[in-house]
């Protein structure tokens, strides 16, 4: 009773409803997109409604959130540039700009903003259930398909309120492609769509399953066909491009000639991301399936033995990591291939000449160019710690970590500079935006007359930039041993004028004797590189990059 009393004051304290007691409610799950999101404070229940905190809680949504300790306001935003407002205390939200009424108000309990979950997810366009085990399900819907015919192939845009999982399946007898569109509530009048062409007849689509909603697309075939998956980069849209297969592989063998010998796997380089190659004796079935938390692709092949039985190959570019092959089942004999991504990718997958082609091509994280400004240089020090410690040197360093971590994962950087010299405040972000920078971090040591104050902080100014901000931040608590000063908002210039999402971080106080010994450290450089690389990456995942002007 002790922690429920100390909640109710905390909430009274700082202005907020407080949560009745009622509604202090154990094994609270929060599943969101088929991932039960591990939650920073235990989640509670009132009036039927789920309060959680913010932090993490929509990333399987593809959506971002962040919490404002100066003035309590939570802002959850996402790649359609949806942006939802909620204040401590206040019964309303703004979803851009317009007011929308909330069920409960958000509290704050020992400090830790909880949210009504149901209505944010809902006002992020995702369908929502609480059942009777006390779980909430949050899944993105999709809302449209449209199929077109161009040159020869079939084209089927999958609309959707968030992320999805795609996983294909060719079956025969009758002769189908199955699509199952993973975590995905169906909301489409329309159920049939005629084609009588590009090897399809018609499509169908149904609700398959519920919890996880699932949402099967099939197309009834004339003849084999290859299937290409594409994600928009702006959206959380899929393409499904369906074509009439080449002559060499237009049957898939029998059961009387036995099951099919798969002789091994390569990776290639090759386009964009790459190619896995896998080599079988003819004609195969075969499902593809995506996983997430890490990303990764999953080709199961039926009725085939693999003959190296196990088969591992490091890879470690900038897209993938790692090749993963194996019997996955000996009755009935399936082989897997898994493919770890770095993110997701788009891929084709093809089958001729006895190989099984898996190509690889841009993710939806593609576009992006980070802006890394090393604060101050040349003429200007920056501030200098109790041994003569140099401000300008040791956030250039801690730069240059980020931008190497950053480009071994395949991204774009813009380095504001990359020597001891100095660059205007205007001409920082006049560099950024005529570089084409998607995001603008600047990098920075504190300094404080009062020798005891240390830590970090991260400072933003607009609504995606608090999310990044506070994801750097995030990142930066988590692997350094130094206190958090939180977020918070600033008008500096590079903020200010750089027109996309900026951040600037102040890695710690070189004022402080003690942070002054450890920025000398290039062990700690490298953490603090690490931390805020880990927190740009996560907010790429989901924020798009600008679409180029045609």
């Amino acid at each position: 009773m002790k922690g429920v009393a100390a909640a109710l004051l905390a909430a009274v304290a700082m202005g907020a409803p407080p949560v009745p007691a009622s509604g202090q409610t154990a094994g609270v799950q929060v599943v969101v997109n088929g991932v039960e999101v591990p939650l920073a404070a235990p989640a509670l229940i009132r009036d039927g409604q789920v309060l959680a905190p913010p932090a993490g809680l929509f990333e399987p949504l593809g959506a971002l959130a962040a919490y404002d300790e100066t003035d309590r306001t939570v802002v959850v935003t996402n790649r359609l540039q949806t942006t939802v407002r909620l204040r401590v205390g206040e019964a309303v939200a703004t979803v851009n700009g317009e007011s929308r009424p909330l069920p409960v108000a958000p509290v704050l309990v020992d400090g830790v903003p909880y949210i009504p979950v149901q209505a944010v997810a809902q006002m992020l366009g995702a369908w929502t259930a609480l059942d009777d085990a006390r779980v909430l399900h949050i899944a993105s819907q999709v809302t449209a398909l449209t199929p077109k015919v161009s040159d020869g192939a079939l084209e089927v845009q999958v609309d959707a309120t968030g992320p999805v999982q795609v996983e294909t399946a060719v079956l025969s007898n009758p002769d189908r492609l199955v699509v199952d569109i993973r975590n995905a509530a169906l909301r489409v009048p329309q159920r049939e769509y005629p084609v009588g062409a590009a090897g399809v007849a018609r499509i169908r689509v149904g609700q398959f399953q519920i919890k996880p909603y699932v949402t099967r697309v099939v197309f009834d075939l004339l003849e084999p066909v290859d299937i290409r998956v594409e994600a928009a980069a702006a959206t959380y849209a899929v393409t499904l491009r369906v074509s009439p297969k080449a002559a060499a592989a237009t049957s898939a063998p029998s059961s009387e000639e036995g099951p099919a010998r798969v002789l091994g796997v390569a990776f290639e380089p090759a386009g964009q991301a790459g190619r896995v190659v896998v080599q079988v004796t003819g004609p195969v079935q075969y499902r593809v399936r995506e996983f997430v938390y890490p990303d990764r692709l999953a080709v199961d092949i039926a009725d085939a033995v693999f003959v190296p039985v196990r088969q591992e190959i490091a890879v470690g570019g900038p897209a993938v990591a790692l090749v993963r092959a194996a019997q996955f089942t000996a009755r009935p004999p399936v082989t897997r291939v898994v493919v770890t991504l770095k993110r997701r990718l788009n891929y084709l997958i093809a089958q001729s000449d006895g190989r099984l082609v898996i190509d690889l091509s841009a993710s939806v994280a593609g576009g992006h160019v980070v802006a890394l400004d090393a604060g101050h240089g040349g003429k200007d020090p920056g501030a200098i710690g109790p041994t003569g410690l140099r401000e300008a040197d040791v956030v250039l360093d801690i730069a240059r970590r980020i931008r190497d971590l950053l480009v071994a994962d395949g991204i774009r950087v813009l380095m504001i500079r990359d020597a001891d010299v100095f660059v205007d405040l205007a001409d920082r972000t006049r560099v950024a935006r005529e570089g084409g920078a998607t995001i603008f971090v600047s990098i920075h040591a504190n300094a404080s007359p009062r020798a005891a104050v240390n830590g970090m902080e991260t400072y933003y100014l607009t609504p995606q930039s608090l999310v990044l901000a506070q994801m750097i931040q995030e990142e930066l608590s988590a692997a350094l041993d130094l206190p958090s000063r939180g977020v918070k908002t600033a008008g500096f210039v590079v903020l200010r004028d750089s027109g996309v999402p900026s951040a600037l971080v102040e890695t710690a106080f070189i004022s402080h004797p003690d942070d002054e010994a450890r920025l000398r450290d290039e062990g700690f450089r490298q953490r603090i590189a690490a931390a805020v690389h880990r927190g740009i990456v996560r907010f790429l995942a989901v924020y798009p990059a600008p679409q180029a002007a045609p």
